[in-house]
């Protein structure tokens, strides 16, 4: 059985990264074109199909639970614990009135096609230049105020290691917030980490469940690290208690 389950299991990765070639060629191309006819709406619209078809293609669905109602006509920082690139396509179907906007890795604008797409819907950051991060906040601001664009920041940085519940969080998010003026909504995205990790023989379709547990409007008592603490914990208590499936594989 065992051998049979990592059989299933590669065979439908390959078949994941089979999607992922055809979506990005036929519907990546028209988003890319999209961006320099600064269409907007139209190019969210190919970004959230192309988001639906990796994510329903695959065996997803999922549940979202909020007490939070999300205001279409105001702005956001959006942060989440990051545990699987399948976050990524969830941010987009989880927000279909908030056009929402990546900062991420200067270092993923290098994949063929999709690197291209990437850089011209993401504010690019390349983490070992002090120069870079410091021009983020600006870029930030500017898509928030001029673009009317939501902010996605996943804190940790990247995927921690499978035997870590959540990272350290980075300043980005915080910093962003309170410079922009701008509130914090809080997610817990549950068991990724076991449906879909960058383990290759690991995973599995399914329903996966997401938690909207607050919207944080910084005040003029609110520092960065109170904010940034007060999301960690936020996000922990959530998802402390989910169990990772063999967190020995890397």
């Amino acid at each position: 059985m065992k051998y049979l389950r990592i059989t299933l299991v590669v065979i439908w990765k390959i078949w994941f990264y089979i999607l992922v070639a055809l979506t990005t060629i036929s519907v990546g191309i028209t988003i890319y074109i999209l961006t320099y006819c600064k269409n907007d709406k139209l190019s969210y619209f190919f970004i959230r199909l192309w988001s639906y078809i990796l994510f329903y293609g695959i065996g997803f669905s999922y549940t979202l639970h909020s007490s939070e109602k999300l205001n279409p006509k105001e702005n956001y920082i959006l942060v989440s614990n990051h545990t699987s690139m399948i976050d990524i396509v969830l941010m987009f179907i989880l927000h279909p009135q908030h056009p929402i906007v990546f900062v991420g890795k200067k270092e993923l604008e290098r994949y063929p096609v999709f690197g291209r797409i990437y850089k011209r819907i993401s504010i690019l950051v390349d983490r070992s230049s002090k120069e870079s991060r410091g021009t983020v906040f600006s870029a930030v601001k500017k898509a928030i105020t001029q673009r009317n664009k939501n902010i996605v920041l996943f804190s940790e940085g990247g995927v921690p290691d499978r035997d870590i519940v959540l990272g350290k969080f980075k300043d980005g998010a915080f910093v962003s917030s309170i410079y922009c003026n701008v509130p914090i909504v809080v997610y817990a995205v549950h068991n990724l980490k076991n449906m879909f990790p960058f383990v290759f023989t690991l995973g599995y379709p399914g329903r996966v469940k997401v938690e909207r547990l607050a919207i944080l409007y910084p005040d003029e008592k609110e520092t960065k690290d109170t904010l940034k603490e007060k999301t960690y914990n936020m996000i922990y208590e959530r998802i402390k208690n989910d169990k990772i499936e063999y967190p020995e594989f890397k």
